[in-house]
């Protein structure tokens, strides 16, 4: 008989089945054995291929389809050699969640100190007219990004604003976050002392005449 219950020299069995443990796993993942007999995993523990194998002959454990949701890379140990006279259990399959980078684009920026955030840490400080940016710790595949201001940028001063700044990784980097800076504007105004009369007019910067009234305190530069 070659099914594995027996016909083989001295009633030994003449298949064997392949199998193995299966550890770190999170989604699920598509097994082969020799390149077919394909199985579908969804729990850690151990695992075993339907198709025996002839006494003598060559396996070769592979993953067909690497998990998603998250993202995951599953190594395979021990998974290849030939059936030596009884069943094989020692194939050793590792899955480890993978991790992707969190950067973006910055339009706008003229000063220096902006400073970046994510999820709470992980700060970055950006450069003077830099363009875009990637932190440098990677999150992991179905977890949360969430990027922030830590320090707005100064000399010139700016409000820098955050775009697209949250959600769940996926089984990419990301890199569509966007932060937009725009220098902050200030009024010059100031106060007056003394005046009577009319006719009194303030210049700022070669332009921007003001007319202040008669008795006035203070002008405030229309911009």
């Amino acid at each position: 008989s070659g099914d594995g219950g027996g016909g083989g020299g001295g009633g030994q069995p003449s298949t064997f089945t392949v199998g193995g443990t299966i550890s770190g796993l999170v989604g699920t993942a598509v097994l082969q054995n020799n390149g077919g007999d394909n199985l579908s995993v969804s729990a850690n523990g151990t695992f075993t291929f339907s198709t025996p194998i002839a006494n003598g002959s060559a396996y070769a454990a592979t993953v067909r389809t690497q998990p998603t949701g998250p993202s995951q890379t599953c190594m395979v140990g021990n998974g290849s050699g030939s059936v030596g006279g009884a069943n094989v259990t020692h194939v050793a399959i590792v899955c480890t969640t993978n991790t992707y980078t969190v950067g973006g684009t910055i339009s706008g920026l003229a000063g220096a100190g902006l400073t970046l955030r994510n999820n709470g840490g992980n700060d970055l400080t950006i450069a003077a007219s830099a363009t875009a940016f990637t932190f440098t710790t990677p999150v992991a595949s179905g977890a949360a990004y969430a990027v922030s201001i830590s320090a707005q940028p100064g000399a010139p001063s700016q409000t820098c604003t955050v775009s697209n700044g949250s959600g769940s990784v996926g089984s990419c980097n990301i890199g569509g976050v966007a932060i937009a800076c725009a220098t902050n504007a200030y009024t010059i105004g100031g106060t007056v002392s003394g005046l009577q009369g009319a006719g009194l007019v303030l210049r700022n910067n070669g332009g921007d005449d003001l007319a202040v009234p008669a008795n006035a305190t203070a002008f405030t530069f229309a911009m």
